[in-house]
């Protein structure tokens, strides 16, 4: 099928690697030109030369910390005026170090906050004007099932709750200018291979976040008995993005957990 995204100009954050890489080389499949909003800017580099051979006709690569939103604001400009316009802003970055609360020390709460949901807020509010302009545009943000409540992921779970809030009210107050705006909710995801990691990536030291025995438990409660990969979150992230597949679709949440999560 046709999604229509050929051609479209679509900015994505934390799209170095992981999930957001695969998010990227989804887009390139179908043609679309890109923007990645990363940090790690080695790694992004690396991402936006497959992403050409992948398909993508345009890919330009901003180095940014989201934290910031001024940083933010300046990227998701710079990006806009590289493309030449924004169709789809992909709200992807996001990091997590699970701990239960009571040994999460408070000065890493700030950091946490503005990683997972003001950098979202911050590049939502810098593509806003130019999509309610031309009256059209779609966002899709990473959320994550820790949203329903999750151990060890207070703060974390905190900061995507207010994601979900956040973007269910864009849905509503932006809606009547032909802005749609959801959500997908990965579960545990495990990256494909360590290759796509940058040295920025979290998941460089994969057991200080999900060792084998946590992973074997997600797996025995998930009722497809598999985990998701990088791709899976990708494809859902394609399926509201896209106005063929998505056009009537606002204010809603994929979870993609394998039944993990089923709210």
């Amino acid at each position: 099928m046709d999604l229509g995204l050929k051609h479209k100009s679509v900015i994505v954050t934390g799209g170095a690697s992981h999930i957001g890489q695969a998010i990227v080389f989804a887009f390139a499949g179908e043609g679309a030109r890109l923007a990645i909003i990363d940090k790690d800017t080695a790694q992004a580099e690396r991402t936006a030369t497959e992403a050409k051979q992948r398909g993508a006709p345009h890919v330009t690569v901003v180095s940014a910390d989201l934290t910031s939103h001024s940083a933010a604001d300046e990227a998701c400009q710079h990006a806009m005026q590289q493309l030449g316009g924004i169709d789809v802003l992909a709200a992807n970055v996001g990091a997590n170090w699970p701990k239960f609360f009571l040994e999460t020390p408070p000065d890493s709460w700030d950091q946490l906050l503005h990683l997972n949901l003001s950098a979202a807020m911050s590049c939502v509010r810098a593509v806003l004007p130019r999509m309610i302009e031309q009256r059209r545009g779609s966002i899709v943000a990473t959320a994550s099932t820790a949203a329903f409540g999750e151990p060890r992921q207070s703060v974390y779970a905190a900061a995507k709750a207010g994601v979900v809030a956040f973007m269910k009210t864009i849905a509503l107050e932006y809606g009547r200018y032909g802005v749609r705006a959801n959500l997908v909710a990965p579960g545990l995801v495990l990256p494909d291979e360590e290759e796509e990691l940058g040295t920025e990536s979290i998941w460089r030291d994969r057991n200080s976040i999900m060792n084998d025995a946590q992973t074997e438990y997600v797996v025995r409660n998930t009722p497809l008995r598999r985990l998701s990969r990088p791709q899976d979150i990708a494809n859902s992230v394609l399926f509201l993005a896209s106005d063929e597949t998505g056009r009537q679709l606002t204010g809603q949440m994929l979870t993609v957990s394998g039944g993990f999560a089923m709210r």
